[in-house]
């Protein structure tokens, strides 16, 4: 079963078009489940048994995240408007075939994640 992980927050390029601007995605880490590590050596350290302090907040490059939910490890969701309603987020194809990340609620472009602060 994939770990479900809030987005609360993105990095963003601000020249290029909808579906490119996004860079990384980022949340809070949840009880009872361990961030994405985009750390290649915190992760082969923590496999051999080292310690390693988990960070406050988790952070992917977008083309980490769209192949982790590819492949199952991950279900992301934002919590929108006055009441924190749960959003699923989902794979989709821009048109020039390459894949982003967009919300159930958005009709084409990633509207409700470029919403979103900057990650820090």
């Amino acid at each position: 079963m994939p770990a479900r992980l809030q987005i609360d927050c993105v990095s963003k390029d601000p020249g290029l078009n909808p579906y490119e601007r996004i860079r990384r995605v980022g949340g809070p880490n949840l009880p009872d489940v361990m961030p994405p590590d985009a750390s290649k050596i915190g992760a082969e350290l923590r496999r051999r048994g080292f310690a390693i302090k988990d960070q406050r907040c988790w952070s992917l490059l977008l083309a980490d995240a769209v192949q982790g939910v590819l492949d199952g490890r991950w279900q992301f969701f934002i919590l929108e408007g006055m009441y924190d309603d749960v959003v699923n987020v989902e794979v989709a194809t821009a048109p020039s075939g390459r894949l982003y990340l967009k919300t159930e609620m958005d009709t084409d472009t990633p509207d409700q994640l470029l919403y979103l602060p900057e990650c820090r």
